[in-house]
């Protein structure tokens, strides 16, 4: 069987990874381009008789650039293998901008398949694009699809198995009159024929031109060194413009003679109603106003619509371990299985409904272009804690977890920008803290609805997430002062057309996010709630040949919690708390299922029984162990605390260094303590205790 390799390049917001999620489906997976922290998704499907491997490139408005995402796209082309092709993605409402990037990939002498996106719009807009005379003055085959419904992906998988459909061209721009001599000369003397040749020199020429854009000299190491001379001598006496601008400029004039005699636009055109809406959704109050009330929306969605999803995976569980423990005597191992294992696994896996619910309507204000709307309306008031807009999509998708949004910085030029929102991006609620929240909520908060409509729950979650938005701002603004004093960058975006989100892409999307939360977050709830049961269960006695534990204060976890309680007491916390707070440092996640163990409990923490247990409790005067205070003492920690390895690792990784993962679990905690001793200890003399 033949193989393929193709390597899938656009432009951002073209519709490129959603039809790479039609053409591969499920059968897809992610890792890191070698050498650089930079994601790739790649993806296999078969065509005939060939095994086609395609590379979703990150999205790029052309070669080269600053940012690690924008770079990586231009060396992968550039260190290519001399049979891989390039299916590039064109959307048909950007042709001028899309063009300009496929001419660039064409000067570097790639095989090229062209997809059109947007068909769907074109036809609503009633604009019509002749391809038969792009693919005439291109020489290439160019083919209209529609991403979103999947109309035409068979026709571009037809394509893709036959070789011959991807084609290259020479190069169809024209320097201006002087420096167009000029190059034909030299590639005359230099004996230049290929299209890979006559790029080098290009490069070459901009380079020896100080162009402020190249400063790269390899590709002048490529010629020998009596050419290198030569192309000296010759641009010293000559005042060339060899500029990457003016190479655009030329480029440009080409495009907009293609585009005017390619594309048809009607005669009596619709009223644009993006505008009008973006004159709400960009209002300087009345899109704030907007902003705040869909994330509101989100988290009383994520009461209202998960609860039923959950009871069913309760009830899955339940039904789990009751089985197991019909075939299984009263033992160790019955108890490891039960209560260790599935418990604690079990203790996640609830939540899977509101974890997808949140990356769901994350996805969705992606996908319809809000997204990119919001940082454009946060930009000024970013600007006055020294971030730009860029700076909050990956501040928003913390929302979801840190680890992403992190990694979503590598979109951020500007070295300090990006070092402080890594820095910052784990004060913004994850979604590792909402089982953690609902259980202290459920426990201490158990109000009714507000005006019988508006539930307590996610009003508190709504008011977790603001406080963690102000205080990644304040934060923001410290590092910036201090550690990151380099100026702030320019924050230019391209608001993208409102779009209805692709539900085979929302699907994809969610169910990746699931899948990679259940193989990291899973396994380190797995490994802590089997240590936790160990320490929790021993030392136990065996009395006439039936398995005895240890009861909790005895066991090896109540001896460590009564010796670490005094620590903690100022904050408000028991022995109890004090031992969830240790374990949820390895997974936020833990401390339901600690906590669950350790009050003799295997529900999770939507289980009344757990709640009224933890409301029972009280020390040996009879004083409450949960009470409001404490429950807001203890929400707080847990808002601030650096409580996630996986954020700490993906950290030093982003930023090569261990100085700043210590710096960011540092800081945070020491936050956390503080904040919680002063919200107890002040309750406590103002008598709310």
């Amino acid at each position: 069987m033949n193989s393929q390799n193709i390597l899938l390049v656009g432009n951002p917001n073209c519709g490129k990874t959603t039809l790479f999620n039609h053409l591969t489906g499920l059968n897809q997976k992610t890792g890191n381009f070698s050498g650089v922290t930079v994601e790739k998704k790649t993806g296999n499907f078969k065509v005939a008789n060939s095994e086609i491997k395609i590379t979703d490139l990150p999205g790029s408005y052309g070669l080269g650039g600053v940012a690690e995402d924008k770079k990586i796209a231009y060396e992968v082309l550039l260190e290519r293998n001399p049979e891989d092709k390039v299916l590039y993605v064109l959307d048909s409402l950007n042709l001028e901008r899309g063009l300009q990037f496929l001419l660039q990939i064409m000067d570097m002498g790639v095989a090229i398949l062209v997809v059109l996106t947007m068909k769907d719009v074109l036809e609503k807009k009633q604009i019509l694009i002749d391809t038969k005379k792009l693919e005439k003055t291109f020489g290439l085959n160019f083919l209209l699809i529609n991403t979103k419904s999947g109309d035409g992906i068979q026709t571009i998988k037809q394509y893709i198995g036959d070789p011959g459909s991807f084609k290259k061209n020479n190069r169809l721009w024209s320097w201006d009159k002087k420096e167009e001599i000029f190059f034909n000369h030299a590639k005359q003397k230099l004996n230049i024929k290929s299209n890979e040749t006559e790029f080098f020199l290009s490069q070459s020429l901009k380079y020896l031109n100080n162009d402020p854009h190249l400063n790269e000299e390899r590709y002048l190491e490529y010629f020998p060194n009596e050419t290198k001379e030569w192309l000296k001598e010759k641009l010293s006496k000559n005042s060339f413009r060899f500029f990457y601008e003016e190479e655009i400029i030329r480029r440009s004039i080409f495009i907009k003679q293609i585009i005017t005699s390619s594309v048809l636009l009607p005669k009596n055109p619709t009223s644009n109603w993006e505008r009008k809406l973006d004159a709400v959704l960009l209002h300087p109050i009345f899109g704030f106003f907007v902003f705040f009330g869909i994330m509101a929306l989100l988290f009383q969605s994520l009461f209202n619509f998960a609860e039923l999803p959950m009871e069913f995976i309760e009830s899955g569980i339940e039904l789990l371990q009751n089985s197991i423990g019909n075939y299984l005597d009263n033992g160790p191992l019955k108890s490891l299985l039960i209560e260790g294992m599935i418990g604690g696994v079990g203790s996640v896996i609830v939540f899977i409904p509101q974890i997808a619910l949140l990356f769901l309507f994350i996805g969705i204000l992606e996908e319809t272009g809000y997204l990119a709307r919001v940082s454009f309306l946060m930009d000024k008031i970013m600007g006055k804690f020294g971030l730009s807009g860029k700076s909050f999509i990956p501040l928003l998708s913390s929302a979801a977890c840190a680890v992403p949004a992190i990694l979503g910085t590598r979109t951020i030029e500007n070295k300090s920008d990006r070092l402080t929102t890594i820095m910052v991006s784990p004060l913004i609620m994850c979604s590792a803290r909402y089982p953690v929240y609902i259980l202290i909520v459920g426990t201490v908060f158990s109000f009714s609805p507000i005006f019988g409509f508006i539930n307590v729950q996610g009003f508190v979650l709504f008011c977790m997430f603001l406080i963690g938005l102000v205080f990644s701002f304040l934060f923001a603004l410290l590092f910036r002062r201090t550690v990151f004093k380099e100026t702030a960058s320019y924050f230019v975006v391209e608001l993208p057309r409102y779009m209805l989100p692709s539900l085979r892409s929302l699907f994809q999307t969610v169910y990746e996010k699931i899948k990679s939360f259940l193989a990291t977050a899973g396994q380190i709830i797995l490994y802590i709630s089997i240590v936790l049961w160990f320490l929790s269960n021993f030392p136990a006695n065996t009395e006439k040949n039936h398995w005895q534990p240890s009861s909790i204060e005895k066991s090896y976890i109540g001896q460590i919690g009564k010796t670490i309680e005094p620590v903690i007491r100022p904050m408000g916390f028991d022995w109890k708390i004090g031992i969830s707070i240790l374990t949820s440092f390895a997974a936020r996640e833990v401390m339901v299922s600690t906590l669950a163990v350790l009050y003799g409990s295997d529900e999770n923490e939507e289980s009344e029984n757990l709640r009224s247990t933890l409301r029972k409790d009280s020390y040996e005067d009879g004083t409450p162990v949960w009470t409001p205070l404490v429950g807001l003492s203890l929400l707080v920690f847990f808002a601030f605390a650096s409580q996630c390895m996986s954020t700490l690792a993906v950290t030093k990784k982003e930023t090569g260094s261990i100085v700043w993962p210590l710096l960011q679990f540092f800081y945070m905690t020491l936050l956390a303590i503080f904040s919680s001793l002063c919200i107890f200890q002040v309750g406590s003399l103002l008598g709310f205790n």
